[in-house]
C-alpha cells in the first residue's frame, strides 16, 4: 500500500514537472518571437528655463532670459509597422518619450540603430508615432510586432511586460491584468489596463504582450513608490491614435462640445436610472447646443449605442468622424427624446479657438451653485469647481475639484457663463493672468489662472 502511493506521487511529481517545463518552453519561445519588434528609444531633450541674468551695468531687478538645458532620456517601443516599397518602418511610444526631442536614436539590437523622425504624437492619450529607414536591414518583416484585441482582455489573463528599464534592454516580467478601464489622472482620455508586471522608468512605450505573443497594449505609468502597479493604453486605442497619426500627422477627433458627470449613487436613486452620463454644462454654439441638449440632460445612447457611463460618452464621441450626423437620446423629465446633430471637430489648435477661452482649454468643469449649496457654503454666488483636466491652466494654478470660485479679478460671479464672458474680457484686454478668490473649505484663498 505505501508502495503504490510512493509510486502515485512519484508520478504526480513527474507530471506537475513536464508541465511546468511545457509552460517555461512557450514562455521562452514567446520572448524570442516578440523580443526582436521591440527596441530601445535613446533621446535627447531640450527643456527653456527661465533664469534671472545680471546684465553689465547691473539691471535690477535682474532680467529673466531664457537657459536652454539638454537632457538625455532612454524609453521603449514597438515595431507596428513595415512598408518595404517604401524601407521605412513605424514605431508605437508615448508621447513622454519623445516629446521635446531634438534627437532621437532607435536601437533595433545590439549592431543596429537608426535616426528617429516623430511622425506625430497625441498628448491626451500619451501616444507618438515615430519612423526609422530600414534600409540595408534584411528579413526587417520579421521583426514586427503582432497586435492583438484589447476589447476582449479579461482580468487575470497573464502578460508580459517587454522594454528597457533603466536601461536594461528587452527585460521581460511576467504578471497578470489586474483591472481593466482604470483613470489615473495623467492624461484626458484614460482607459488603462493595470497590471502587477513589473514597470519601470525606461519601460514607457513598450509593450504588453498576452501568452499568445499578441501587443495588447503600451506600457506607460507606474504609481512612485507603489509595488505592483503598472498601467499600459489598451492597443484598440492607441492603434487608433496611431492610424490617425500617420493619415493626417494628428489626431482629428469628434466634439459634442459638453461637460459631463457619472451618475452617482444618490443620482440613481433620485432618477431611477443606473446607466448614462449627467450634462452638467452646454458649450455655446457647440453641436450640442444646435442639437437641443440642456443642462439635466442625461445622454443614454449615441447612434444606438447605450452609453453605460461619462467615459464611454467620451471615446464613442471621440472616435465619430467630424460631420458625421448622429442621434443623441436623452432623458429629459423622465421622457426619452432623439436629438439630432452633426459632431463637430475637437477645436484643439484651432486659430479661431485658441484667442476664446473655453471649458477645453482652460481645463475646468463648472457648475452654477444651486440656492441650496450656497446656503450650505454660505455664500451669496461662485460657480463650483466639478473637475479638473490633466495638464492644463486650472490644474497648474493649482485649482481642485470641490472649490467654489467666488470672484475674478474682485468681480463677483454667479453663473458659469458670466465666468467665461468675463475671463474672455480679460484676454482680449491682453491680460495674461487672472485673479480668482476661491472658497476652498471654509476658507478663501487668492489662486492666479494662466490665461495664455
Amino acid at each position: 500500500m505505501r508502495k503504490s502511493i510512493l509510486l502515485i506521487l512519484f508520478a504526480v511529481v513527474i507530471g506537475f514537472s513536464s508541465v511546468l517545463e511545457d509552460l517555461q518552453d512557450e514562455i521562452t519561445s514567446l520572448v524570442e518571437k516578440v523580443s526582436p519588434s521591440v527596441v530601445t528609444i535613446f533621446v535627447i531633450k531640450e527643456q527653456r528655463d527661465m533664469f534671472p541674468i545680471p546684465q553689465i551695468p547691473f539691471d535690477f531687478p535682474f532680467k529673466f532670459k531664457p537657459f536652454i538645458r539638454k537632457e538625455r532620456a532612454v524609453g521603449s517601443g514597438v515595431i507596428v509597422r513595415y512598408y518595404e516599397d517604401k524601407k521605412i518602418a513605424y514605431i508605437l511610444t508615448n508621447a513622454h518619450v519623445v516629446k521635446n526631442a531634438v534627437r532621437i536614436i532607435v536601437k533595433l539590437d545590439k549592431y543596429t540603430e537608426r535616426k528617429g523622425e516623430i511622425v506625430g504624437m497625441d498628448t491626451k492619450t500619451d501616444i507618438a508615432v515615430i519612423k526609422i529607414s530600414t534600409k540595408g536591414i534584411e528579413n526587417f518583416e520579421k521583426r514586427l510586432a503582432k497586435l492583438g484585441n484589447s476589447d476582449e482582455l479579461k482580468v487575470g489573463q497573464l502578460v508580459f511586460a517587454i522594454g528597457n528599464p533603466y536601461g536594461l534592454e528587452r527585460t521581460v516580467t511576467m504578471g497578470v491584468i489586474s483591472a481593466l478601464r482604470r483613470s489615473i489622472g495623467i492624461t484626458q482620455y484614460e482607459n488603462f489596463i493595470q497590471t502587477d508586471a513589473a514597470i519601470n522608468p525606461g519601460n514607457s512605450g513598450g509593450p504588453l504582450v498576452n501568452i499568445e505573443g499578441e501587443v495588447i497594449g503600451i506600457n506607460t505609468a507606474i504609481i512612485a513608490g507603489a509595488q505592483g502597479l503598472g498601467f499600459a493604453i489598451p492597443i484598440n486605442l492607441a492603434k487608433w491614435v496611431m492610424e490617425q497619426i500617420i493619415a493626417h500627422g494628428k489626431v482629428i477627433r469628434g466634439w459634442l462640445g459638453v461637460m459631463i458627470q457619472n451618475i452617482t449613487p444618490d443620482i440613481a436613486e433620485a432618477l431611477g436610472i443606473r446607466e448614462g452620463v449627467l450634462i452638467a454644462q452646454v458649450v455655446p454654439g457647440s453641436p450640442a447646443e444646435k442639437a437641443g441638449i440642456k443642462v439635466g440632460d442625461i445622454i443614454i445612447e449615441v447612434n444606438g449605442k447605450k452609453i453605460k457611463d461619462a467615459r464611454d460618452l467620451q471615446f464613442t464621441i471621440m472616435k465619430i468622424k467630424p460631420g458625421t450626423k448622429v442621434t443623441i437620446t436623452v432623458l429629459r423629465d423622465g421622457k426619452k427624446l432623439n436629438l439630432k446633430t452633426v459632431i463637430g471637430e475637437y477645436p484643439e489648435g484651432k486659430a479661431e479657438t485658441r484667442g476664446k477661452a473655453t471649458p477645453e482649454n482652460l481645463g475646468l468643469l463648472l457648475r452654477d451653485l444651486t440656492f441650496k449649496e450656497k446656503q450650505e457654503l454660505g455664500v451669496p454666488y461662485g460657480v463650483l469647481v466639478e473637475g479638473i483636466y490633466p495638464n492644463s491652466p486650472a490644474e497648474y494654478s493649482g485649482i481642485q475639484p470641490g472649490d467654489v470660485i467666488l470672484k475674478v479679478n474682485n468681480h463677483p460671479i454667479r453663473s458659469v457663463r458670466e465666468f467665461f464672458s468675463l475671463i474672455n474680457k480679460l484676454r482680449d484686454l491682453g491680460k495674461t493672468k487672472a485673479l480668482l478668490l476661491v472658497r476652498r473649505g471654509e476658507s478663501n484663498i487668492f489662486i492666479t489662472l494662466d490665461l495664455e
